[in-house]
């Protein structure tokens, strides 16, 4: 296990290493600095880079190190919040139809898994502010929270600032404001976690301990909770670095279509206004947090593999 890890984390400097080379050559392009001394420079450019010395903004002027604790909290609860209710959803669900392969409600699952994979989130989003927003007049379109209340940043999380607040009126008007987002971004990582669970569930049904627990006489739930949902965990986790990427690429366009004020509408902003530091910044701190989380998610999977071969044998 340590040798894997080591492994990883060459990974992680050879792979952040080849990514301030690109941020680098990009840098020069942009600027149109002439490099005489090319090593130096870059050497300089990629401690910047490390130490999130990343300057200023050239629209607001601010530290881009300020900004980014601006518009990185509500992107990070967002994502953390649909993950969290896909996984919550999905799973249960995916589990049900595989214990249930080729029922009625089984076909229903697999029937939602489908659909809800094929919508893209810039379709569905429009029609449920057209539905919501525009017809009933039910929830608000865009933002995060109404410019009635004024809601002290005390940890830069919307909703934990709000809930701090200890105000019904503000809390209730940060759950309106979240709700659409949160459901658009939800249901694809839903439907995908649901599929995986559904075809785990499927094999799983096969084999013999599986069996021997319906010999038993232990109900599906039983099964589901004690045997099933252990055995194909390391079977998402696997799956979780993916749909974490995807979940962020549906994150911008989710954003920028409710205006929710995170690092999507943010980025998107900056590129509209080629503030090149912001987007160079941007690229060199997600691609290190998403490298963060491949090498993490591999090693939990790695540990979950060996633990259930040990428990099954």
């Amino acid at each position: 296990m340590i040798s894997f890890i080591i492994k990883k984390l060459e990974l992680l400097i050879l792979t952040l290493f080849i990514l301030t080379i690109i941020l680098f050559w990009v840098h020069v392009r942009i600027t149109g600095t002439e490099t005489d001394s090319i090593i130096p420079e870059y050497w300089n450019y990629a401690v910047r880079l490390i130490t999130l010395n990343f300057g200023n903004s050239s629209v607001s002027g601010m530290p881009i190190v300020d900004e980014i604790k601006i518009f990185f909290p509500p992107t990070i609860e967002l994502l953390l919040l649909s993950l969290i209710s896909a996984f919550v959803v999905g799973v249960p669900l995916g589990i049900f139809g595989g214990l249930n392969h080729h029922s009625g409600s089984d076909k229903c699952i697999y029937t939602f898994c489908l659909l809800s994979t094929s919508i893209p989130v810039y379709w569905s989003s429009q029609i449920l502010i057209l539905f919501f927003c525009v017809y009933i007049k039910a929830l608000p379109t865009t933002g995060n929270i109404s410019l009635l209340y004024d809601v002290p940043k005390m940890t830069g999380f919307p909703t934990v600032d709000a809930l701090l607040t200890g105000d019904r009126n503000i809390i209730i008007d940060m759950l309106q404001h979240m709700a659409l987002p949160l459901f658009t971004l939800s249901v694809i990582p839903c439907a995908t976690f649901a599929r995986i669970a559904r075809k785990s569930t499927i094999i799983l049904t096969q084999k013999y301990f599986i069996k021997a627990a319906y010999c038993r006489g232990e109900s599906k739930m039983s099964i589901g909770i004690h045997h099933v949902m252990r055995s194909i965990l390391p079977e998402i986790i696997q799956q979780l670095n993916i749909i974490i990427c995807n979940l962020y690429s549906s994150c911008i366009l989710v954003e920028v279509i409710f205006e929710w004020p995170g690092t999507g509408l943010w980025i998107t902003q900056s590129i509209n206004n080629s503030d090149s530091n912001i987007i160079e910044a941007t690229t060199f701190i997600l691609g290190g947090i998403f490298l963060i989380i491949n090498i993490t998610l591999d090693t939990a999977s790695t540990l979950f593999i060996n633990r259930n071969l040990l428990s099954h044998s």
